[in-house]
């Protein structure tokens, strides 16, 4: 072989090998660029896993506004309807109102239209189809039916003037005061009228007046001062000439009857300035009260009772009289707290005093006061009792020998704390018993007295 066969075979070889070579190196370079398409390829598939997570996200966040955007308007379309409610059921209500107004508007006109043409024709009320009890619960009391009862009965209550002696020699009658008076009967030539003791108590003289324009005289029958009651009589003939042609007896009811809550007008002369009425309701009934030494039953009513007052009427709702007024609580921390004498009481009394000239009641004459702890204090006392704070000039008691400052503490064997207690004491005794009382004098000198009772009766 020769050398040039050597050389083109190493050649050959040579060439080979760099082909190999270069197949080897191109081997690899295909699995870089397999690779890389790899790695490519999964960029691509994230990107696109990406792509799609985003899009996902993007379609749940519009989902969502789109779901939140639904719920607002379904909100705002329940707000709409709620209002909508509320206007249309404001827009009924109106309605019902105007409706109702210019219903009970016509009703009423039409009724009234009604009622006066059957009033025309003796028109009365059928009330079979109600219950005695539901009428009796459902009685309404009118600015018209008050209005006629004044009407009806006012003229039955009279106005009461008083005057006492004064001046030179006591030869002209001054003013004393004024109060009311209520006509009890009339008998022959005689009209009886009854008032409070208090209110013709010390007076010379005594006119009444029924419209306030005439005076008629009256004179004294008799008074009952534990009671506060008196009887007038005036006579028919002067109130003829007076112009009092019609003479209103006062209608008396049993005030046994009335229950609290019922209503009442008291009427009077209110501060001397003519009749008045005003309208309350029975507050209390047997009310024990204690006024200068009196103990007295009485009605408790919250209308107005003004001074004046006094010796007037406290009617009812039919108007009668139920009871007589006689006094009232004053304070600035008190309000409608009035008083009356029930009518059974003052019957009973004018009777017996048109009767008999006085009252079958035993009288003592004392004014007194119950000994409380403050007293014992101020004045060193250590005993319950009376102490008497005036004799009345010319009593019996001053007759007995007692004095003021004097302590009662036993009547006719009764033991004496207080002045009701006295009080009644007495009032369980008759006219003219004779009957003992024990006192300490001077603040420990105990003694034993006698009196005899008198029945209480004064005239002028």
């Amino acid at each position: 072989m020769s050398i040039d066969d050597k050389n083109n075979i190493n050649d050959n070889i040579n060439k080979k090998d760099i082909i190999e070579d270069f197949k080897i190196e191109d081997i690899s370079t295909q699995n870089n660029i397999i690779n890389v398409e790899g790695i490519e390829n999964n960029l691509n598939e994230d990107k696109n896993n990406n792509l799609e997570d985003m899009e996902r996200k993007k379609a749940e966040i519009k989902a969502l506004i789109a779901k939140e955007k639904q719920e607002k308007k379904k909100e705002n379309r329940k707000k709409r309807k709620k209002v909508a409610k509320v206007v249309l059921k404001s827009g009924l209500v109106a309605s019902c109102c105007l409706f109702l107004g210019v219903g009970i508007g016509a009703g009423a006109i039409v009724s009234k239209n009604t009622i006066s043409k059957k009033e025309q024709s003796n028109f009365k009320f059928d009330v079979s189809d109600l219950s005695q009890a539901s009428l009796e619960n459902n009685i309404i009391l009118t600015s018209n039916s008050a209005s006629s009862i004044f009407k009806e009965v006012g003229d039955s209550v009279v106005n009461i003037s008083t005057k006492v002696s004064g001046g030179f020699f006591s030869s002209e009658l001054q003013d004393l005061g004024s109060g009311s008076g209520i006509i009890y009967k009339v008998d022959g030539d005689k009209v009886y009228i009854i008032t409070n003791n208090h209110v013709i108590e010390d007076a010379s003289a005594v006119t009444i007046s029924v419209t306030g324009q005439e005076q008629v005289n009256a004179k004294l029958v008799g008074t009952d001062p534990s009671s506060d009651l008196a009887v007038l009589v005036v006579s028919k003939e002067d109130m003829n000439k007076a112009g009092i042609k019609n003479i209103t007896v006062a209608k008396f009811a049993n005030s046994d009857t009335v229950e609290v809550g019922d209503f009442v007008f008291p009427i009077g002369n209110a501060l001397g300035r003519g009749k008045t009425m005003t309208q309350g309701m029975i507050s209390a009934q047997n009310k024990q009260i204690n006024i200068d030494g009196k103990n007295l039953t009485v009605i408790q009513t919250d209308a107005a009772i003004n001074p004046g007052n006094s010796g007037g009427a406290l009617m009812n709702s039919n108007g009668e009289v139920v009871g007589i007024n006689t006094a009232k609580l004053s304070s600035s921390a008190i309000e409608g707290i009035g008083y009356a004498i029930p009518s059974n009481i003052a019957k009973d009394i004018a009777d017996q005093i048109i009767n008999n000239g006085y009252v079958e009641r035993p009288y003592f004459g004392i004014m007194g006061k119950t000994i409380t702890e403050n007293t014992k204090r101020i004045y060193g006392l250590n005993t319950n009792g009376v102490i008497v704070v005036e004799v009345e000039e010319g009593s019996n008691a001053e007759k007995a020998g007692l004095k003021p400052s004097d302590i009662i503490t036993n009547f006719n064997g009764q033991q004496i704390d207080t002045v009701e207690d006295l009080s009644v004491a007495i009032s369980n005794c008759k006219p003219n018993d004779e009957v003992s009382f024990d006192i300490i004098r001077g603040g420990s000198k105990p003694m034993t007295l006698t009196v005899k009772l008198s029945p209480s009766n004064t005239s002028f």
